[in-house]
């Protein structure tokens, strides 16, 4: 978990970055590619971290570099930040409507996004209902809940979600704390 919160923290100073030299007189161009770079680096390290966890290795391991990612993987991940670039797309045609402080809100939101890519991975070997993996609220992971999973050792398990440390959370976590009952995926 120390990893995801590092990777959201290192997402979100890049994204941070990224939009003050916006602000300061970039291009939108060259913020939109610091963002898609930035996205990848942050979604390949969270589902790296992730996949290391479930695989109990560290993240550095050379068994799980990004490097030596399989071409399934590499889709998975691709997928993946394919979606936060459409969310990108949409937050660009925004722009011109947006206020300096609404565009550093919206972009800082990215970084939470990366929980979700973490725990897609973490538990990636359980069928999972996708309205509770975090980052699949309104608050892109923002309100920081975690899940986690007691296997019963039959192919079923409980996952409990808990509410993150935020001091707002969005309205749609609450009614999802409290135990599930899930299945491993089929071999």
């Amino acid at each position: 978990m120390a990893d995801l919160l590092r990777i959201a923290a290192l997402l979100k100073a890049a994204t941070d970055a990224a939009t003050k030299r916006l602000q300061d007189g970039g291009s939108r161009a060259a913020w939109e590619r610091e963002m898609h770079a930035a996205l990848t680096r942050g979604h390949t390290a969270a589902w790296i971290a992730g996949t290391a966890e479930r695989l109990g290795i560290k993240p550095d391991s050379p068994l799980i570099s990004e490097r030596r990612l399989s071409k399934a993987e590499r889709a998975e991940i691709k997928a993946l930040v394919e979606k936060q670039l459409g969310y990108l797309s949409g937050f660009v045609k925004d722009m011109d409507g947006l206020s300096n402080a609404q565009i550093v809100a919206r972009a800082g939101l990215y970084a939470g996004a990366a929980r979700g890519s973490y725990y897609g991975a973490r538990w990636g070997d359980w069928d999972i209902p996708p309205e509770l993996m975090p980052g699949a609220q309104k608050c892109v992971g923002n309100c920081r809940c975690k899940i986690s999973i007691a296997d019963n050792g039959d192919g079923t398990g409980i996952l409990t979600r808990e509410m993150g440390g935020a001091e707002h959370h969005c309205s749609e976590c609450p009614p999802l704390v409290g135990d599930h009952p899930v299945r491993r995926k089929a071999a």
